[in-house]
């Protein structure tokens, strides 16, 4: 899943400067301008409340509504206009932003410094969390958090269980129905990677036993090779034996001197020692072939068993994960807290001068001065649903789209 978070992060990296460029400038705010080798005019400047900046020499100038390009652009031109300053280089950013408020069913309500990328999520944990008023609630979302973090652990272990049975039934593929209840973008993107997991290991399998193979060929080509040098060296040394004995016989006739026939042993000497030596290069190099020939034989033996291991661990901790999912949803229940209904939130942004409410997620990205509204839904704390709740509509985006949607329907262990 971690693979699925970083194009997101990348995305929002290339994604947030143009929108901080869109950035329309309001009261409130605090605007940095310098201007380049004129360090006296460098200056933070607040936003009144009627939209306007204080900045010597030109006075008081109207920002309210602008972008910084617009407000660099406007600056530039009315220095430029100064006979001192025929080519001023303004630069004008932002200093501070309007902060987001936040309100409703949250632990601290109130404002919150505005963070580029900020989501409603994010500004809700800002604000202490869930629930200002309901006293179980903060025992409540510790266990939906734990709840989460147990079925993305039930899922990573399926996964790996899926992974080790098809290694060992030598499958090429997990499908989808070897997962269990295989639903939303996270499951599938557990599966691709189950199957990228399963692809890898089935490689690297083949790789080393055809390294095994190929070293075994190459030691068959060796000890081909060694024999035929021994079939040398033996030929070598009859004809040597040979010699010596010629040279004997000449030497006991007074045909030769003694010291000929020393040298001509002194060469069977060496022939031998060279013999010798290929023998046991042969050997060393046979014993080598039988260890990897063994290496190969017990390759699939040592894989199968790893990956048996490997299952059966698997098994243990889904077991054990299911045990704790069960345990937390009595306790969820206990508290009256078993609901999953979606978190209600309301945005209110001007446009346009006006503040119009609309409907939001816990995803939606924010902006500067934005206020967002937090209403938890009765069935969140056990309780029915009232009549108004019946009758109104229901959030766009569901509050655990993406992941297990209850903890009451477990992962079946195998």
């Amino acid at each position: 899943m971690t693979r699925l978070i970083w194009p997101l992060l990348l995305l929002l990296a290339t994604v947030a400067p143009a929108q901080a460029q869109q950035h329309v400038i309001a009261s409130g705010e605090t605007l940095e301008i310098s201007v380049f080798r004129v360090p006296e005019l460098t200056r933070e400047a607040v936003v009144d409340i009627d939209g306007q900046i204080a900045f010597p020499p030109l006075g008081r100038i109207a920002v309210a509504g602008k972008t910084t390009e617009d407000v660099t652009a406007l600056l530039q031109e009315r220095l430029s206009g100064l006979e001192i300053m025929l080519d001023a280089q303004v630069t004008v950013g932002l200093a501070a932003v309007r902060p987001v408020v936040i309100g409703g069913d949250v632990a601290q309500p109130g404002a919150i410094p505005f963070e580029r990328g900020m989501t409603v999520r994010r500004a809700i944990a800002m604000a202490g969390g869930l629930g200002a008023l309901r006293p179980s609630l903060g025992a409540a979302a510790e266990l939906r958090a734990e709840g989460d973090a147990i079925a993305a652990e039930l899922l990573a272990q399926h996964a790996t269980l899926a992974r080790a049975r098809a290694e060992l039934d030598g499958a090429g593929q997990i499908a989808a129905a070897d997962l269990p209840r295989l639903a939303g973008n996270e499951d599938e993107a557990v599966l691709a990677l189950a199957n990228r997991l399963l692809a890898a290991a089935n490689a690297e399998s083949e790789a080393e036993k055809a390294f095994y193979t190929r070293d075994i060929s190459m030691i068959d080509t060796r000890v081909a090779r060694l024999k035929e040098q021994i079939e040398y060296q033996r030929a070598l040394v009859e004809q040597q034996i040979e010699e010596v004995t010629r040279y004997t016989d000449m030497q006991s006739r007074g045909l030769t001197p003694q010291t000929r026939v020393s040298e001509e042993y002194r060469t069977l000497n060496e022939l031998r020692g060279n013999l010798s030596e290929v023998e046991a290069s042969i050997a060393d190099v046979e014993r080598q072939r039988e260890s990897v020939a063994h290496e190969l034989d017990r390759h699939d033996a040592r894989r199968t068993a790893a990956l048996e291991a490997e299952a059966q661990e698997a098994l243990t901790a889904i077991a054990a994960l299911n045990a704790r999912m069960n345990g937390v949803a009595g306790q969820l229940s206990q508290l009256g807290a078993g609901g999953f209904d979606a978190v209600e939130v309301t945005l209110y942004r001007a446009a346009d001068g006006q503040e119009a409410p609309a409907k939001a997620s816990e995803d939606t990205v924010l902006q500067p001065g934005d206020l967002i509204e937090v209403d938890l839904p009765d069935s969140f704390f056990g309780l029915p649903p009232s009549a108004g709740a019946l009758s109104a509509e229901p959030a766009s985006v569901p509050r655990r789209s993406g992941q297990l949607s209850t903890l009451a329907q477990q992962r079946p262990t195998p």
